[in-house]
């Protein structure tokens, strides 16, 4: 059953645990840098955002699924999320929702942060470290250092503390109810509730509050992968300079030290050729102000990706054999050796492989033919995707 599973996430060309695990990859520079970034984080020490760049159907998402299974086996939480519409990337309270309904722990089912909090006793010690970076941040709110008061406190009422820990994930309690509880146990005048920052603001603060109680919780921390960068290039202008600055705050999050966060970001090749280097060249980023110096930042940081090599004669062979073995494992068969054209040295290895697995499909129905594949190049819609479509708030 694992082997078939594997076949039909290669098969439709979408990446599958199965098919990653079975596969494994051949960016051999861009895993010892995931893994020395790991190390790093682990030490709690800074570490650089990773930003990877390829051509449509050369293997990056196979790649970014291949280190979040990496990540997993490191004991990092890890979070997959897609730029698109829905999950627009200069959408700091979108992007925290996404982050922390897609988190996912080590060895458990479910959202990261409250599987991994079911399982620890109540104890107050685990959140020594974040107390003493709450206690150093004096930019970050005084209700999360309340709330973490609250939850070590009310230990006796679990759907006070599953409430808080939505809280954190991004969907605020009511500042009533947080005062109320305060009064309770007699420190409503120890925190200043008051002057609430604006929503996205407030939601870098969570992004940040939920990495360190990951690292609390007995994790190394959280790796945020983040793919199909090149779908901005549809947004306005606007939406791109706030996609950018975001970026930039990934980028100043991650040179942290003990922020727990790796970002992880994937785009096309063409991205930057054709919206970031024309867009920067042509002064749509001018540095007024932090945000605007924020947004050169994330620009910068595209600039420096890591560019996906494509695999060698040997190394397609080493996989088309590995996919065969997988074939015949699935169907019970022995399939044929077709010979790949080595020479068409262009040709993406998704679409190779979808090859490959056709023609063995179509053998398996009809052994008797000879089967011909033919290979049409797709066009995807291009048209500009308006402010009002992306999603806003909650």
């Amino acid at each position: 059953m694992r082997a078939r599973a594997a076949i039909e996430g290669l098969r439709s060309g979408v990446p599958s645990r199965h098919a990653v695990a079975q596969l494994g990859t051949t960016q051999t520079e861009i895993k010892a840098s995931f893994e020395t970034a790991l190390e790093e984080l682990e030490r709690g020490a800074p570490c650089k955002p990773l930003v990877i760049s390829a051509n449509f159907g050369s293997g990056k998402t196979h790649l970014l699924e291949y280190l979040q299974a990496l990540a997993e086996e490191r004991n990092f939480a890890s979070s997959y999320l897609v730029v698109s519409p829905e999950m627009p990337l200069g959408n700091a309270p979108v992007v925290l929702k996404a982050l922390s309904e897609n988190a996912r722990a080590p060895g458990r089912l479910g959202k990261a942060l409250r599987t991994l909090y079911s399982d620890l006793p109540p104890r107050a010690d685990h959140f020594l470290s974040v107390r003493e970076w709450l206690a150093e941040s004096p930019d970050i709110h005084d209700r999360f250092r309340a709330l973490l008061h609250l939850y070590t406190e009310f230990v006796s009422d679990p759907e006070l503390r599953f409430q808080i820990l939505g809280d954190f994930e991004g969907k605020p309690l009511l500042k009533t109810l947080i005062q109320q509880k305060l009064k309770e146990i007699g420190a409503a005048s120890s925190y200043d509730l008051r002057n609430t920052p604006r929503v996205a603001p407030l939601a870098q603060q969570r992004i940040q509050l939920f990495a360190r109680l990951l690292r609390a919780g007995g994790l190394g921390g959280v790796v945020v992968l983040v793919d199909e960068l090149e779908r901005m290039a549809q947004f306005s202008k606007k939406q791109r300079l706030a996609a950018y600055e975001q970026l930039g705050w990934w980028s100043q999050l991650a040179s942290q030290p003990g922020s727990g966060v790796l970002p992880v970001f994937a785009m096309t090749s063409s991205f930057v050729n054709t919206c970031v280097l024309p867009d920067e060249a042509s002064g749509f980023l001018l540095a007024q102000d932090d945000r605007d110096r924020l947004a050169q930042a994330g620009v910068s940081m595209l600039k420096g990706n890591l560019r996906l090599i494509d695999p060698d004669r040997s190394e397609i062979e080493s996989v088309r054999y590995r996919i065969k073995a997988l074939y015949e494992e699935a169907y019970q068969l022995v399939a044929p050796d077709y010979q790949d054209d080595y020479y068409e040295g262009s040709t993406p290895i998704r679409q190779r492989i979808r090859r490959w697995v056709t023609q063995w499909d179509l053998h398996r129905f009809y052994p008797d033919q000879s089967p011909q594949v033919k290979i049409e190049e797709l066009s995807f819609d291009s048209t500009p995707i308006d402010d009002s479509e992306l999603a806003q708030d909650g």
